[in-house]
């Protein structure tokens, strides 16, 4: 039995979440992976039916302004049709940002 409340799925529960639509983030476990992709197509995802696991969503202005700016960098479509980066860029997680930490 799948979860359908957060956490959706896990990588090895067997689940796959639902049909991607824009700022989820997904868990591509393929031959390359893991990996982990944000979708940013306006249309949901409906080409890859169930086949990415959902772990997480963007969820607040910030995170879409970043996304924005990662957006605006040279990228190259590759074998796929994926598009990249044409450099990597170093991304650091926080649990909690520095400016929402209580002082």
């Amino acid at each position: 039995i799948c979860p359908s409340e957060p956490p959706l799925t896990t990588p090895r529960s067997g689940c796959h979440g639902p049909i991607m639509t824009r700022g989820m983030v997904g868990w591509a476990g393929g031959s390359a992976g893991p990996d982990f992709f944000i979708y940013t197509h306006a249309a949901p995802a409906t080409h890859w039916a169930h086949d990415h696991t959902i772990i997480g969503e963007i969820a607040d202005s910030i995170s879409w302004k970043t996304l924005d700016a990662l957006h605006a960098l040279p990228a190259a479509t590759g074998g796929g049709g994926m598009t990249m980066l044409r450099t990597p860029v170093q991304l650091h997680v926080m649990k909690t940002p520095p400016w929402l930490q209580a002082k």
